[in-house]
């Protein structure tokens, strides 16, 4: 099946910053269980430069749009740290913990100016005898005079455990994910448009389900991604790949099958091969799909390990599962067998990698 969907909605946010497959190779920013961030070469597959962070265990890395800072988060929960790339130097952190009142903050987006942000989260006061909880908030903080300047109103008046957000490249806009993608001035917060995703994308077809972050070598205004999507005929999931064309406000998808525990989505440079995994106890498999074709070309055994993050080299030619300990396995992308493993001496933290194309 395959289908493009013309959408409403003003422009989607690049979840993280699209580019063209230029790069022969790139720099990566891993978390750590430690008070470090490694820089890692994948040309050379050295550690090249440690980090020095504020706090320990940090997580929750975002790269700006220029891809000039990071913004990373701690185990507490309390503090956002800008990190410099450049320098790879933590450059200002922020918090809006004070006193006996600790503030945790459950989401963070910055404004593509970096002059303001977007902050959700608890405020937790130590009173003589309890906690008072307070929250959760959802709050516009000024970066540069370190203060709360607004509260933002609840998408649809409904407020929730957790909310998802993100401005889009120019800044106008903030969009909510909820049970539909809302679209607000991020002046204003008044709502400007909507995406009604809660609803089937076409008569005939069930609710999807896909994710408008982009991958690290989409093109620009592209997130490419697992879909998935409920069969009203057969009442079954299928599964496929979905395109949201950003500048032409289009959605175009096509199915591969009924759906499988496959995860880790990776789009590899050049945008005509991605790959994924398939996980279940004790049986793992690369997934290669041809992105032209748009087909499942291959399907190959590994050993694999309990927790997988899977990325694609910046040359194409290596796959590299991490996560869950100190190692990255590396992969061949032609005949998928193990090449090496990596080693650090210390352990990442999940899913907390921000990768740059492009060497020293």
């Amino acid at each position: 099946m395959r289908t493009t969907i013309r959408i409403a909605i003003a422009a989607l946010f690049l979840g993280t910053s699209a580019v063209q497959a230029t790069a022969q190779t790139a720099t990566w920013y891993i978390s750590t269980y430690t008070d470090e961030m490694l820089v890692w070469d994948e040309a050379s597959e050295e550690i090249i430069d440690r980090i020095q962070m504020n706090r320990i265990i940090p997580n929750g890395v975002q790269l700006n749009e220029t891809k000039t800072r990071l913004y990373v988060g701690d185990a507490s929960a309390e503090f956002i740290q800008v990190v410099d790339v450049a320098s790879r130097e933590v450059i200002e952190e922020h918090s809006l913990s004070e006193g006996d009142t600790t503030f945790r903050i459950g989401g963070f987006a910055p404004h593509p100016s970096e002059t303001k942000a977007v902050i959700f989260g608890r405020r937790h006061t130590k009173l003589a005898d309890r906690y008072l909880v307070e929250g959760p908030f959802i709050l516009e903080y000024d970066m540069s005079a370190r203060a709360v300047t607004d509260t933002i109103p609840w998408p649809d008046g409904e407020e929730r455990d957790r909310v998802a957000f993100r401005y889009s490249p120019d800044g106008e806009t903030l969009y909510f994910y909820t049970n539909d993608i809302i679209a607000v001035d991020s002046d204003s917060y008044e709502e400007i448009d909507r995406w009604e995703v809660s609803n089937p994308l076409e008569p005939g077809l069930g609710r999807p389900s896909f994710s408008t972050n982009s991958q690290t070598y989409d093109e620009a205004g592209v997130a490419t991604n697992l879909m998935r999507m409920q069969d009203p005929v057969h009442n079954r999931t299928l599964m496929g790949i979905a395109k949201v064309r950003l500048s032409e406000k289009a959605v175009d998808f096509y199915t591969v099958g009924p759906s499988e525990p496959v995860s880790a989505f990776a789009m590899a440079p050049g945008g005509q091969k991605a790959y994924a995994l398939y996980t279940t106890i004790e049986a793992y498999e690369f997934w290669e799909f041809d992105l032209v074709e748009e087909v499942v070309t291959r399907r190959v055994p590994f050993a694999g390990r309990p927790r997988m993050g899977l990325d694609v080299s910046a040359d194409g030619t290596k796959l590299y599962v991490h996560v869950a300990g100190n190692t990255i396995d590396v992969y061949d992308t032609e005949t998928f067998s193990l090449l090496r493993t990596v080693e650090f001496d210390e352990d990442m933290t999940l899913g907390n990698i921000a990768i740059i194309p492009g060497g020293e």
